[in-house]
């Protein structure tokens, strides 16, 4: 059995070799040139090096292919076109070339933000789909491109929509990374009373809930996965402070001086505040009904497992 894996240098990539390393699978990863590659070279996998924007180089990583994970992809876009390229037309032109191939099943991780709505509480794999952020519109796009295939070229797909994921080895560019970095440093407002609820997701449980998909998931199907609950961003922020033995600002930025100021800032920083203050929770009982999926790491260990390792770590920017 040969595993492809699209965005393994990634930090979800990095951890999901790991794991399928680890139970002696072929994994053969489609990587860009200029990708950081030894990690996954320490690991023992096969490299193959090409562009999924660019359609020629695809074919050639899909020979004897069995089990498809499709991870690359861009969650914080530096210009506009950045969602359609990352998410949409590089979808679209590996799916183009699974057409004809023996693939047995193709895992597309997508995003909670893709069913993300304007007042949004808790969604599920029902609930009407309303994105409100480039990114969510560009991954519920690429979502509906997979749907495309599944019904006319009989592709064997399932999406896979996660939360904001954290833990050892997450990018510092990340949104997890930032609001652990503004915590430790005692930058960090909560704004309005905190109160509003969002789901996360440790990797381990990713990890784990992606490879339940492989094993048990019905094929054309979408599932959530994240952690057991959705917390509210004062929980959260109250348990990172905890961790990193800081004291947590009692003063909260009330919403509406927030949403003031907002205007005069730059788009990514409305785009920041309108999510601190926004729901963006999913419930995840379709994920243990079907799969058996039941996460492992719960916040506080979630946390205290990320904060061991920035502490293990030297040259991690915080």
């Amino acid at each position: 059995m040969v595993t492809l894996i699209t965005g393994a240098t990634g930090f979800i990539g990095r951890h999901l070799v790991r794991a399928l390393r680890s139970q002696g699978r072929y994994v053969r990863c489609f990587v860009r040139k200029t990708s950081n590659t030894k990690p996954l070279e320490k690991l023992g996998v096969e490299l193959v090096y090409g562009d999924l924007l660019d359609p020629s180089t695809i074919p050639f990583a899909l020979r004897d292919v069995d089990i498809i994970y499709h991870l690359a992809g861009v969650v914080y876009p530096r210009d506009k076109t950045a969602p359609y390229k990352a998410n949409i037309l590089m979808t679209k032109n590996l799916l183009n070339a699974c057409v004809g191939q023996n693939i047995c099943k193709f895992i597309y991780l997508s995003s909670i933000a893709a069913a993300i709505g304007t007042n949004s509480w808790i969604v599920d794999e029902t609930s009407p789909c309303n994105p409100v952020t480039r990114y969510g519109k560009s991954k519920l796009e690429a979502e509906r491109l997979l749907i495309n295939f599944m019904k006319e070229k009989g592709l064997p797909a399932i999406i896979v929509r996660s939360p904001l994921v954290y833990g050892p080895y997450q990018s510092e560019f990340s949104r997890a990374a930032m609001l652990f970095r503004s915590i430790k440093k005692r930058t960090f407002r909560i704004i309005g009373d905190g109160t509003n609820l969002i789901s996360l997701c440790y990797i381990d449980n990713l990890i784990q809930g992606l490879l339940l998909v492989e094993k048990r998931g019905k094929l054309g199907e979408i599932y959530f996965i994240a952690d057991e609950r959705p917390y509210t961003l004062k929980e959260i922020a109250e348990v990172i402070a905890q961790k990193e033995h800081v004291k947590l600002a009692r003063f909260h930025i009330p919403s509406w001086l927030a949403l003031f100021v907002a205007h005069i800032l730059p788009h990514s920083s409305r785009k920041v505040i309108r999510e601190m203050t926004s729901n963006w929770a999913c419930d995840i009982s379709k994920a243990k009904r079907e799969l058996g999926y039941l996460p492992k790491v719960n916040l506080e260990e979630g946390v205290k497992k990320t904060v061991d390792w920035y502490e293990s770590m030297t040259g991690v920017n915080r």
